[in-house]
């Protein structure tokens, strides 16, 4: 029974405090909902104006990400051009190293050529020379040999007298006499103790 009383208690309880609640008036109710009108025309305002930033500002977003990304692409194609303008000084380097080196391999050609030249002018004429020599020598073979003319009386040619007479023929051979065997000391040596 008690569990009743007590579930009849709550229930007289709450139905006092509705009953206590005063109704609104209806003159209230239109004020509260003009102002609440007003209220929710004014947020909506405000909401579309946010709405209207968050756009602008989503495509200052998007506007400055495009920036961000051909800055990127400038910075990485002026790096990519300042690495292309190192290998074209880099080549250029190397093109006038090349075009030394075959300006010096073409004189050393011109001057070898020249040479060569020489050499073969030098060659045809020792050529020419040997040919004329053999043709001299065919046709001193072929011819017959003069005969000598008798000449004077040939004596041979003094000989001059020499400081030296290289012709000793009787020179003795000298033979050193066998030397006395001697004992040699410490002190003749110079050693000493």
């Amino acid at each position: 029974m008690t569990k009743g009383n007590l579930n009849d208690l709550i229930r007289t309880e709450a139905n006092k405090e509705v009953e206590s609640q005063p109704s609104p008036s209806p003159k209230r109710s239109k004020e509260t909902n003009a102002t609440l009108q007003a209220k929710i025309n004014d947020l909506t305002a405000e909401l579309e104006k946010t709405e209207k930033n968050q756009q602008t500002l989503q495509e200052k977003v998007i506007s400055l990400e495009k920036e961000l990304k051909e800055q990127q692409q400038t910075e990485q194609l002026e790096s990519v051009l300042s690495e292309k303008t190192t290998l074209v000084t880099q080549l250029s380097s190397q093109l006038n190293q090349s075009q030394t080196e075959l300006t010096e391999k073409k004189q050393l050609i011109e001057k070898l050529s020249s040479q060569l030249s020489k050499t073969e002018t030098e060659l045809t004429e020792k050529k020419q020379l040997i040919e004329k020599l053999y043709n001299q020598i065919k046709t001193l073979e072929n011819s017959p040999a003069p005969t000598p003319e008798p000449s004077a009386i040939t004596k041979p040619l003094p000989k001059k007298p020499s400081l030296y007479n290289f012709e000793m023929a009787n020179l003795a051979r000298y033979i050193a006499p066998t030397p006395t065997p001697t004992e040699l000391t410490d002190s003749d040596i110079g050693w000493f103790d």
